[in-house]
């Protein structure tokens, strides 16, 4: 494989998982008039998982040795709860982001129930001075960097790597995630058609043509890459004005699917970096995401590249070479 670096702008973050062994309904309590709102639990378990969008996307990137530059901001407990040593283990991951020693890594607090309702609480923490970190201090370049990929973290950080990676001709992958709402209507029409491609579940896409006030034809004028993800049911590509669905690579079992959808931008952006056409890309994300469901959190699964390869080979019929 050639040494080709990508750069991955997101989240780091901590993921607090808790079960609540009852129906989280049961235990609140709500009364609009008096503005009161009252919510308890108990859970009976509680488990601490590396998460965060780059975080899960270099992981993955890791099994397959692809060289990854990790960008954002993380805090005091980087250290102490064992991310960074999580990172270093991994010889083709370089952590390039910043540790405030004053604040928190970001973290984000799940309680499940046992009918599979959930109780979020995200924690931006130190995740907040994302927008001091300029690309131009961190050795960032064409030289450098093949593809880069701006995933969910601050708004405004994003926004402002993303007019970065312009100035410096890297291409990069617009992927607004989770913090779409966030996202206003002149951001998005900005960056939108600057990017190489914009990737989305069929949620937040619906929600970008909502705030632009577009149809999806419209949508694709501003940028013709467009990758519209669905969860078991595969991915559909739009490029070049040809529509494209991409199946799912089955997997041996499906555990949790925390983090699939990091795996595929990892295998997408792996394609895209060592030159293969973003069809082949998306199938190796798919790829990549079928050995993600298989393990409990989504940063616990180990693979190899020839792993990939076969695997890809069975489910596409058709040889992917390194």
């Amino acid at each position: 494989m050639d040494a080709k670096q990508i750069l991955v702008c997101g989240s780091i973050a901590y993921d607090y998982i808790m079960e609540f062994q009852g129906d989280l309904n049961n235990n609140l309590t709500t009364d609009k008039e008096q503005k009161i709102f009252n919510l308890a639990v108990l859970p009976s378990s509680k488990e601490i998982r590396f998460g965060g969008t780059s975080g899960n996307i270099a992981y993955n990137l890791a099994q397959i040795a692809a060289p990854t530059k990790v960008l954002t901001v993380v805090g005091k407990d980087f250290v102490d709860l064992g991310y960074e040593a999580h990172i270093k283990q991994h010889p083709t991951l370089e952590f390039i982001g910043d540790v405030h020693q004053e604040l928190f890594t970001a973290s984000c607090y799940i309680v499940n129930d046992v009918n599979h309702n959930q109780l979020i609480i995200f924690h931006e923490g130190a995740m907040s001075r994302c927008p001091q970190i300029n690309l131009n201090e961190r050795e960032i370049s064409q030289e450098t960097i093949e593809i880069a990929s701006v995933s969910p973290d601050n708004v405004g950080a994003m926004a402002k790597w993303a007019r970065e990676l312009n100035i410096l001709g890297i291409r990069y992958i617009l992927d607004t995630g989770q913090v779409t709402p966030a996202f206003t209507k002149k951001i998005l029409e900005e960056l939108i058609p600057k990017a190489f491609l914009l990737i989305g579940n069929e949620f937040e896409i619906n929600m970008i043509l909502e705030k632009l006030g577009k149809s999806l034809d419209d949508l694709l004028k501003m940028n013709h890459n467009l990758i519209i993800t669905k969860g078991d049911k595969g991915s559909e590509l739009y490029s070049d004005g040809e529509k494209i669905s991409i199946g799912i690579c089955a997997p041996n079992q499906v555990i949790d699917t925390t983090g699939a959808g990091d795996a595929y931008r990892a295998g997408l952006l792996y394609g895209i970096s060592q030159g293969f056409s973003l069809k082949n890309s998306c199938q190796i994300g798919a790829t990549l995401s079928s050995f993600s469901v298989e393990t409990i959190g989504p940063q616990t699964q180990e693979y190899t590249w020839g792993e990939v390869q076969e695997r890809y080979e069975k489910s596409f019929h058709e040889a992917i070479n390194s």
